[in-house]
């Protein structure tokens, strides 16, 4: 009876020779040849199966099975369980199941209870789909809360006048679950919490709150607090007026602010083009722009600072240079030091004008145009655009960020002219010597060197030979060779004075220097992706570079021991 079960059971599987189609599949003879096998075997079965089910099931012979088997308890058990389960499906199988779920009628309405509550809980559910869509369209339609006005229809709406009066309250910092906006102790808590902040940003310790809004606060502590602004503002008050720091205002005209937030805008566009094309090149995660730090809230001071102080020396560097020639406040003249100055020079009259020498320990010819011709201040913009083309031709370019704020500073200075006269530096009748100690304070560290230097200025120029154009260009080749010198040692004394340019050039002398040591320079200077000029104009070899590497930073230290320990006469006879 139980195989008759099963084999009841067997007839709703799927039918067994629908595996066989599975054959198409099989890829190879081996594939097949298994395939074929198994079709066989699976054949056999079915024909074994087919043969036994005819025939009545056999009885079991529980005789022959208590003659074979030694433990009479375990075949007694297995006697018991078999009839009992025997009997027990006989019982089953003679019982008329379909009369008997007639019969049962009761329980019924629990059943109908259920099906009410269930069409109750989808009327619920669509009744707030409804109230969910209808909210959701009334919060699309919504103006934003920037638009609301109380003067219209918000007087007549109680709930957008509350929603409006605690949208403050309302964050993303609020913990909502545990307290309560409209609470004291919130309010509390929120007024504590101010005044810590308050305390640790403005760093004075005050508990005051009449005064907590920055547009509230005078200009001074504003610019107390920031600082960025505040140099920001100072530099574009110095560059627009060339006054003084102490006569900075409490408030700059609101024209100068845009021209402020025009400049930093150009600027900006030329740093974030700068920095997407090289985000979208490198494919990195982050990108910065140029000329700031990777961290500007923590490191911006710092980094401004070390930037500030750079340019700092690199103009004081360049001040020196002009005034170991005499050249600075030499307005009037034409600096020659050069065949190619010397040329451009008379060609301005035609060689109608004068060469004058200070000495013979000036390495430098000035030239004073004759014909009417007059020498102007030149305009700032005109010489950013001269050195940016002279940088440009001679295999130098500017960085574009840093050409970006040159030439905006350059224009900042030539709109001083709408105010002086179409001067940009001096006054009316003023010399540039005059208007450079002028502007100059004397509690500045280096005043007394300029004032020296302007004392001994004046008695050069008193002292001063005119030369005629065979002597003039009789001493050209000499002072040209000396120029040469001085731009080499000018190199010197700038990577060993400055700090940052020194700790560039040390890090740029080290990776030469690693890849002579792995024996990569010598290819880099012949595919030209290093290219090595020696003071002669020529090519340099790997042996050259290598001998200049290794004699750099003695000959950088001599040359600033020597140039630091030059002493000024006119510096000397003011003490």
């Amino acid at each position: 009876m139980m195989r008759r079960g099963i084999r009841s059971s067997l007839r709703a599987l799927p039918r067994r020779d629908r595996w066989h189609m599975l054959q198409e599949y099989a890829v190879g003879e081996s594939n097949q040849e298994e395939f074929r096998k198994l079709r066989v075997r699976d054949g056999q079965v079915t024909t074994l199966v087919e043969s036994t089910s005819s025939t009545p099931t056999k009885a079991i012979d529980w005789a022959a099975w208590d003659s074979r088997i030694s433990n009479k308890e375990v075949l007694g058990c297995l006697k018991s369980f078999h009839e009992q389960q025997s009997v027990l499906l006989e019982t089953v199988l003679k019982e008329d199941h379909s009369a008997s779920i007639k019969k049962q009628t009761e329980g019924w309405e629990l059943f109908d209870a259920a099906v009410t509550s269930c069409q109750k809980s989808v009327e619920k559910s669509e009744q707030i789909l409804q109230n969910g869509a209808r909210a959701l369209w009334i919060s699309f339609q919504n103006p934003p809360i920037s638009m609301l006005s109380q003067s219209e229809w918000l007087d007549a709406d109680q709930y957008w006048q509350a929603f409006v009066e605690k949208h403050h309250f309302y964050h993303n910092h609020l913990l909502s679950a545990v307290e309560d906006p409209e609470s004291k102790d919130y309010d509390a808590k929120t007024k504590a919490d101010l005044k810590k902040r308050w305390e640790t940003f403005d760093g004075r310790g005050t508990t005051r709150q009449n005064n907590k809004l920055l547009y509230q606060r005078p200009s001074f502590e504003y610019y107390d607090v920031f600082r960025g602004p505040l140099i920001e503002h100072m530099i574009f008050y110095l560059t627009k007026t060339g006054g003084d720091a102490r006569t900075f205002p409490e408030m700059m005209p609101t024209k100068w602010y845009a021209e402020i937030y025009d400049i930093r805008f150009k600027l900006y566009n030329v740093l974030q083009r700068r920095k997407r094309q090289v985000h979208e090149a490198s494919w990195s995660r982050e990108a910065f722009h140029d000329f700031h730090p990777h961290d500007l809230e923590h490191d911006g001071e710092a980094y401004y600072s070390k930037l500030i102080a750079k340019e700092s020396v690199a103009t004081e560097l360049c001040a020196g240079r002009l005034m170991g020639n005499f050249i600075l406040f030499s307005d009037a003249y034409v600096p020659v030091q050069s065949g190619t100055g010397f040329y451009r020079a008379i060609q301005m009259d035609g060689g109608k004008g004068t060469f004058f020498s200070l000495g013979s320990d000036v390495h430098c010819l000035f030239y004073k145009p004759g014909g009417g011709v007059e020498l102007s201040t030149p305009d700032p913009v005109e010489c950013f655009q001269a050195l940016a083309d002279h940088a440009a031709m001679t295999g130098r370019k500017f960085e574009a960020g840093y050409a970006t704020a040159f030439e905006a500073f350059t224009e900042v200075l030539a709109s001083r002219k709408e105010g002086l006269g179409g001067n940009w530096f001096t006054a009316p009748g003023e010399s540039s010597k005059d208007a450079f100690m002028r502007r100059l304070k004397k509690s500045d560290p280096a005043y007394d060197i300029y004032a020296a230097y302007a004392e001994e200025h004046e008695e050069r120029w008193k002292a001063a030979k005119a030369l005629s154009m065979d002597e003039a260009i009789a001493q050209m080749p000499e002072i040209e060779r000396k120029y040469q010198i001085e731009c080499e040692e000018y190199s010197s004394v700038l990577f060993g004075v400055n700090d940052e340019m020194a700790a560039a050039g040390k890090l740029e002398q080290e990776q030469l220097a690693k890849l002579g040591d792995v024996g990569e320079l010598e290819g880099k200077l012949s595919s030209g992706e290093i290219v090595a000029i020696s003071p002669s104009g020529s090519l340099m070899e790997v042996g050259e570079v290598s001998k200049a590497l290794d004699e750099i930073d003695s000959i950088r230290d001599k040359t600033v021991d020597m140039v630091m320990a030059t002493k000024l006469p006119a510096l000397e006879k003011r003490k």
